[in-house]
Formats: structure tokens, C-alpha cells, sequence
């Protein structure tokens, strides 16, 4: 009986030494999956995605910047599917795929979800979704982890990343209409267009059928009805439709009056409303203004305490300001950017971080502080700035150059960064205003936000119209261009 007591004992013992031995190796070989350093991964992305050993310069600048945290591992990933050396391999979109597979989710591509990014690839979006969209994934994010570095995510910075509708609108064009892919400037061109409400989707079409190259893929009328029916419904022309509009055009209807019959029709408003757009709004008559009209403008904000205390009173009087704002500051205060938009004002451009002159930067960097505010504006409100405000309104030449925008300077000036006092602000406008004035402010202070629970119902009382700066431009006839500087509308 000892003697099985014993022997069980010893077996017991054997297995859990065993169990013991397996478990040191394993945790040995899990160490050594999370001991990868940073080096490694950027080892790893120069030999999936270049298909060759780092160099020394770049493997030591790559790996200082994740460790500096400068970048993150998406950023890494992109910056390398848009190097020269990558573009230069002429990988088929199909190739582009499998290696974004491999270098991010460590795997070959399964038959779904390539032919989904197949789908992305050729519709003309660049590599950036396919990035964005293996960041968010746990194989990402826990490959990542293996080598102690963030997954991240990357901007879009191009028109044809920025609206999925638009752009998959935009491609369809070109394959109804031209007979092919889209290339990347012409995607970018047509897309940034129907963004900023340039043209809208009907007039697009038209674009298209009347380019050279769209009079050569459309040179009959049999191609013509083919290429209407692809364009606005979205489907080939089934036989007696297409019999019926080619019988209308022997009668003597013209083809503006058939484009104008697909342009109305509810497929077409149908497909519209799929892609996120809408045919040009018919205008409505604009009243003939009567009376003084001036613009207040606010800079530095949005700061929602402030902010939402002069949008309180110009909704109750009916009046309109223009806000430049800073890019940093949108995204928290966003709500307040909404509502001003909603009621009719004018959101500008005050610089992304408002940190220095423009004056004191290179071009390339005024073209970024300027390009970054629009972006920030533009994922609030859906449109981009059409004017800015240099810091503290300097300017020289350089900036004239690089700001790509009307700038907006001022001729009254209330001083209630200075002062931040609300008589005297209210002082300086109603001591001083008159027609075609441009009035600056702050909508950062309290005392700001008081003044105009005075000032705006008191200039409205006195017949002024408050506008905003391109309203005011309008109704002068001054026609505002990029680079130039205006102080007021007199």
C-alpha cells in the first residue's frame, strides 16, 4: 500500500514538472514575441513593402520617430506606400493589397475582404483607407503591442479620401461615360469640386459628355442614350426605353431635353441621396437690401461660453457675424461651430494653431496652417473657408503668395482683447460704426459676449444689417481674390 502511495506520488510529481517545463517554455517563447523593439518593426515594413534590408540612415530615422512618438505605426505604413521607391515597383492593386495584408495583419488576404479593398483600390481611393481601415483591427493593434509602438491612424489629406459617396460618384462617371478607371488628379479635381458645391452632381455629367474625350466615347446617339442611362439610373438602358429616346431624337427632341428628362427623374434623385448629394438648389430671390450693412467679425474661438452668447442674440435680431476660427480649437468646441453655421454665418479661416505670424514662416508652412484650418473646418460643417484672417492681420509678400485666400483684415478695431471691458467695446462700435465696415473682436471673453447683448440689438434697432464679411462683399460688388488684403467695404 506505501509502496502505490509512493509510485502516485512520484507519477504526480513527473507530470507537474512536466506541466512546469512547458509552461517556462512557452512563457519563454511569449517573451520573446513581445521582446521586438522598434527597430524590428521598421526592419519588417522595409522588407514587406520595399522588399530589401533598411539602410542604416533610414532605419535609424524611422525608429527614432516611433520611439519619439512623432509617428505612429500607420504613419509609418503610409509613408512608405507613398515613397518614390514603393510607387516605383508598379504593384497591380491586387499586389498592393496582399502586401498590406502582411506587413499589417501579419497573414494572406482572404477572398472577402480583398475583393472589398480590390473595390476601394480601383474606385481611385488611395492606399490611406486601406491603412485606416487594418488599423482599427485587433490583429493591428495587437501586432503593435508586440513591439511596444501605437497602431495609430493616418489623415486624409486629398479630396477623394474625403467623402466616400462623392468620390465613388465621381468614378462611376468615368466609367459610364469616358469607359475608364479614374486617374488620381482628374479624381481629385472633380471630387474637390462637388465638395465645395463648385458644381453639383447633374452638371458634372455634363462636364463629362462634353470633354474631348467624352465626345469621342459618345459619338452617336445609340452611345449617347447608353451613357445617360449608366450616368443617372445607374443601370443599361433596357430596350424599349432606349428604343423610345432614340425615336424622340428622329422627332426632332433635342439631347438637352432628354438629359433634362433623366436629370428630374426619381432614379436619379434616388441614386443622389445613396452618394450623400443633391442636385444645385433652385435659387431663391435675394430681397434687395435697404439700409447700412456691416460685418462682425470674431477671432481666436470658438469658445462655446462666448460663442454661443452672441449666436443667442444675433438669432433673436436676425443677424449674421463671421467667426475665423482657429483649427486646433474646432474640434472641441464643434457643437458651436454647427449652430453658427446653421444660422447663417460665416465659419473663416484663422490659421490651424494661431502660434506664429504668418509673416515670420516659410510659404510651405503657411500653405499647411492655412490648408489644416479648412480640413478642420470642413469635417464640422461639410464645406471648406472661403476667407481667412492672417494672426494679428500682418502680412508680406510671402503670405500673399502662399494664403490661396482673400485676407480679411478690419477697420474698426474694439481693442476687447486689450481692454476686456464691456463699455468700452460697446463704445467703440456704436461711437463709430458706419456702411461697410468691418468690426473685430474676440469671441473668447465674457465681456465680449456682454457687449453684444447690447450692441446687436441696438444696431439693429438703428437700421444696421449685419452680415457676414462675403455677404458684404456681395452687396458692394467687390469681388474678393486670393491673396489680396481688404480692411473694409466702404
Amino acid at each position: 500500500m506505501r509502496k502505490n502511495v509512493f509510485k502516485a506520488l512520484a507519477t504526480f510529481l513527473s507530470i507537474m514538472l512536466f506541466v512546469n517545463i512547458l509552461s517556462f517554455d512557452a512563457g519563454t517563447k511569449a517573451d520573446s514575441v513581445t521582446d521586438q523593439t522598434t527597430e524590428d518593426f521598421v526592419k519588417r515594413g522595409y522588407e514587406l513593402m520595399l522588399g530589401r534590408e533598411a539602410e542604416e540612415e533610414g532605419l535609424e530615422y524611422w525608429t527614432n520617430e516611433l520611439n519619439l512618438g512623432h509617428l505612429n505605426a500607420a504613419q509609418m505604413i503610409s509613408s512608405f506606400s507613398e515613397a518614390p521607391e514603393f510607387m516605383g515597383k508598379e504593384y497591380s492593386n491586387d499586389e498592393i493589397i496582399d502586401i498590406f495584408y502582411r506587413v499589417m495583419l501579419s497573414r494572406e488576404s482572404d477572398p472577402d475582404g480583398k475583393a472589398y479593398w480590390l473595390d476601394v483600390l480601383d474606385t481611385g481611393f488611395s492606399t490611406r483607407h486601406i491603412v485606416n481601415g487594418f488599423a482599427g483591427s485587433p490583429e493591428f493593434k495587437n501586432l503593435c503591442s508586440g513591439y511596444g509602438i501605437d497602431a495609430g491612424v493616418v489623415n486624409f489629406v486629398e479630396p477623394r479620401d474625403l467623402s466616400l459617396g462623392t468620390t465613388r460618384f465621381v468614378a462611376s462617371c468615368y466609367r459610364n461615360i469616358l469607359k475608364r478607371n479614374p486617374d488620381k488628379d482628374g479624381l481629385n479635381y472633380w471630387t474637390s469640386l462637388l465638395i465645395s458645391n463648385e458644381i453639383y452632381p447633374e452638371e458634372l455629367i455634363s462636364e463629362f459628355f462634353y470633354t474631348p474625350e467624352g465626345q469621342q466615347a459618345v459619338n452617336d446617339d445609340a452611345s449617347y442614350i447608353d451613357a445617360l442611362y449608366l450616368s443617372f439610373l445607374g443601370r443599361a438602358a433596357d430596350d424599349a426605353g432606349k428604343a423610345f429616346w432614340l425615336d424622340s431624337l428622329k422627332d426632332g427632341v433635342t439631347k438637352e431635353q432628354i438629359y433634362d428628362q433623366f436629370k428630374d427623374s426619381e432614379e436619379f434623385s434616388s441614386i443622389l441621396e445613396q452618394h450623400d448629394l443633391t442636385l444645385r438648389p433652385t435659387p431663391t430671390p435675394t430681397p434687395v437690401p435697404t439700409g447700412p450693412m456691416i460685418a462682425l467679425t470674431f477671432d481666436d474661438g470658438p469658445y462655446s461660453p462666448v460663442t454661443n452668447r452672441i449666436l443667442d442674440q444675433l438669432e433673436v435680431c436676425g443677424g449674421k457675424a463671421t467667426f475665423f476660427v482657429v483649427g486646433d480649437r474646432v474640434g472641441t468646441y464643434s457643437s458651436c461651430v454647427s449652430r453658427a453655421f446653421e444660422l447663417g454665418c460665416e465659419i473663416a479661416n484663422h490659421t490651424y494653431d494661431h502660434k506664429n505670424s504668418l509673416t515670420s514662416i516659410s510659404g510651405s508652412m503657411i500653405e499647411w496652417e492655412v490648408g489644416e484650418c479648412n480640413n478642420a473646418v470642413f469635417n464640422i460643417i461639410g464645406q471648406y473657408p472661403t476667407i481667412m484672417r492672417p494672426c494679428g492681420g500682418s502680412y508680406n509678400d510671402t503670405t500673399k503668395q502662399y494664403v490661396g485666400m482673400p485676407m480679411i483684415i478690419w477697420n474698426l478695431d474694439t481693442q476687447d482683447w486689450k481692454y476686456r471691458d464691456t463699455e468700452k467695446t460697446v463704445s467703440a462700435i456704436l461711437n463709430n460704426v458706419s456702411d461697410g465696415d468691418i468690426i473685430l473682436m474676440h469671441d473668447l471673453y465674457p465681456s465680449t459676449a456682454a457687449a453684444m447683448e447690447i450692441v446687436i440689438p441696438e444696431l439693429t434697432r438703428r437700421g444696421y444689417q449685419l452680415v457676414t464679411v462675403s455677404e458684404l462683399a456681395e452687396a458692394k460688388g467687390i469681388d474678393l481674390e486670393a491673396g489680396e488684403a481688404y480692411y473694409s467695404m466702404h
